[in-house]
């Protein structure tokens, strides 16, 4: 009987955690693994254990939605729990986004312009995630000599709404007219969108405005529609996923492998500093995230995916969109078979335009990013399942078991056949 992972999300309709569920899918799939979805409330703990009865997952993933609040895992008893989205303190297998990293892609993003300085707003409510992408964006600011100007939580416990707002207005009216204006997640963009009419500054023209989340019922909705990083939400599924099946193989943590994949490509090629422990290349996690100085192997982030441009920044001259659009169709097609070129035609303009328009967004090439959706797959079938070597290659999209052998190589410097022998599973063969 297959394994089932359980997925508890904290909001059902959320866009994002769609996304994250679409991760869980996507490695589950590999594995021949259903995946069944409740809601947080129903694992509450006099729900829980009649819950677990019922369903008898293998597994399980909470969604934590960037919550500070410890979740106690050891009320699924020996079942292995990941939790995603996790920033809370304390050290947990864990999968949470790298607040760094989204700092510094919007430094790149909002840099562009050329603006004359830079602005960052703190999110209303108290969180890590959001202490840590305003620190990061002002260390970027400092680094590059530029002045950063920070509208932070500084207000009383409780502050009403009503007065949170006057002092953004007052904030607002004041910063230098062609200011960069980062805000730390979209509802905090959307605040400043109406600070920014309240005191008749106006957007993109005199101020620029980049949120976090591409939450398109915020960024859509609001007038002007506001440019956003978009978080790799799939990619933080996947990994939960992955570190999820290594608890439930038996092999411990996901740490032990998922460090050997270092080498491919990441999102905005923001490269991932790597450490050796025991021989292995093991990812280095962020150290404030996870309140140790020593290298964990249980925490690992995700970086942003790309910035979705709106009408917000448009005064650097930029508007992209259609590329959030191309990603995700490399990410449900690349494994089918989908061509460069066949992507390039479902969208308009000659293919050298959209090569470069996708290269500015994303950070490298549509072929880059097709070939390491292909190149997750294979790694997950090489070392998951009974798949045969020379059959993995239909199942990610080559034309041949050479061409993949080829970027195995390449990218890990041993042949598939080694390479599934020194990270193959228990059990799985």
């Amino acid at each position: 009987m297959s394994a089932k992972i359980l997925y508890v999300n904290t909001f059902p309709d959320c866009r994002i955690e769609a996304m994250t569920l679409s991760g869980i899918r996507r490695y589950a799939a590999a594995r021949g693994w259903p995946v069944e979805t409740v809601r947080a409330a129903d694992v509450a703990p006099r729900k829980l254990p009649a819950l677990l009865r019922a369903l008898r997952p293998a597994g399980c993933i909470v969604e934590c939605s960037g919550g500070d609040e410890p979740f106690d895992t050891r009320r699924f008893g020996d079942i292995p729990v990941v939790l995603c989205n996790c920033t809370a303190a304390g050290c947990g297998t864990r999968v949470a986004v790298d607040d760094a990293a989204v700092a510094k892609a919007a430094f790149r993003e909002l840099s562009a312009g050329r603006p004359s300085a830079y602005a960052v707003v703190a999110s209303q409510h108290r969180r890590v995630w959001s202490t840590l992408r305003m620190e990061a964006f002002r260390a970027e600011v400092i680094a590059e000599g530029g002045e950063c100007f920070s509208f932070g939580d500084g207000g009383p416990r409780g502050e009403p709404p009503n007065s949170r707002a006057r002092r953004l207005a007052d904030w607002v009216a004041a910063l230098p007219r062609g200011c960069a204006i980062f805000a730390v997640h979209d509802e905090t963009a959307d605040e400043v969108v109406a600070a920014a009419k309240a005191t008749y500054r106006h957007i993109p023209r005199e101020l620029t405005l980049l949120g976090v989340d591409n939450d398109t019922s915020i960024c859509e909705a609001s007038r002007p529609t506001v440019s956003s990083i978009q978080i790799d939400f799939e990619r933080m599924g996947f990994l939960s996923a992955r570190m999820l099946g290594g608890n439930i193989s038996h092999r411990g943590t996901e740490a032990q492998s998922l460090g050997k994949h270092t080498d491919l490509l990441t999102p905005n090629d923001v490269r991932e500093e790597v450490s050796r422990v025991n021989g292995e290349q093991i990812r280095v996690i962020n150290k404030k995230l996870c309140g140790s100085v020593a290298l964990c192997d249980k925490c690992f982030t995700v970086g942003p995916l790309l910035a979705v441009r709106r009408d917000s920044t448009r005064g650097a001259g930029r508007r992209e969109p259609h590329i959030l659009e191309a990603v995700e169709t490399i990410r449900r097609e690349a494994c089918d078979g989908l061509t460069a070129a066949e992507l390039a035609k479902r969208f308009p303009g000659s293919r050298r335009h959209f090569d470069r328009r996708f290269r500015e967004a994303v950070g490298h090439s549509p072929l880059d990013e097709i070939l390491h959706v292909r190149l997750e797959k294979a790694f997950t079938l090489l070392a998951d399942t009974d798949t045969a070597i020379g059959a993995i290659y239909a199942h990610c999209g080559f034309r041949s078991p050479r061409a993949l052998d080829f970027l195995v190589r390449d990218r890990t410097g041993m042949s598939m056949r080694d390479w599934r022998k020194r990270n193959a599973r228990k059990g799985t063969r």
